[in-house]
């Protein structure tokens, strides 16, 4: 029996550490206490921190991930906070989009009132041979003043370019 506990404690331990990161909900109230101080701690430094740059600025590497997050980025204006997951199939990713908008929706309000749900249409989009199918959840905390989307895109093409995405943007407009 002992050596059957001394097997089974590890396996527990991991897997409780596992689940515990998985609090949407605690993630939630993190990234919005960040974001009063505009994510001034989850900006990545030195050399690699930089994602990309487009017209509205470069994008951060963040150092605080959601779980199983591929990447998690604060814009330059440090007013949005991402994080990307990838997916192998369409089914994969429809599956964690569901279940993310139902777990955000589940979340205690970040202020006193419950967030307005904003739901989108899926699109669908053509370029010559790429096919862009895109869907999005919104929640309107207006109280709070923040607003998070939760976005599933998936895009198939010539010679099996594939990605299923899915994202999460909370956003906060900047002080005026």
């Amino acid at each position: 029996m002992r050596t059957i506990t001394k097997l089974l404690l590890p396996l527990l331990t991991a897997l409780v550490a596992s689940t515990a990161h998985a609090d949407i909900c605690a993630d939630l109230r993190a990234i919005h206490q960040q974001s009063q101080s505009h994510f001034d701690g989850w900006k990545k430094d030195g050399p690699d921190s930089v994602m990309k740059g487009d017209k509205r600025g470069p994008v951060y590497l963040s150092n605080f991930m959601l779980d199983g997050a591929q990447s998690c980025a604060v814009a330059d204006n440090s007013t949005v906070y991402t994080c990307i997951w990838r997916y192998a199939t369409p089914a994969d990713m429809g599956r964690a989009y569901q279940r993310l908008v139902n777990d955000v929706k589940a979340c205690a309000p970040l202020a006193k009132e419950p967030p307005g749900i904003i739901a989108d249409e899926p699109q669908e989009r053509r370029q010559g041979d790429l096919r862009q199918v895109t869907e999005v959840t919104g929640l309107d905390y207006a109280d709070a003043e923040v607003t998070i989307l939760i976005g599933q895109m998936q895009l198939t093409g010539p010679r099996g370019v594939a990605r299923n995405e899915l994202k999460l943007s909370f956003s906060r407009p900047q002080p005026r």
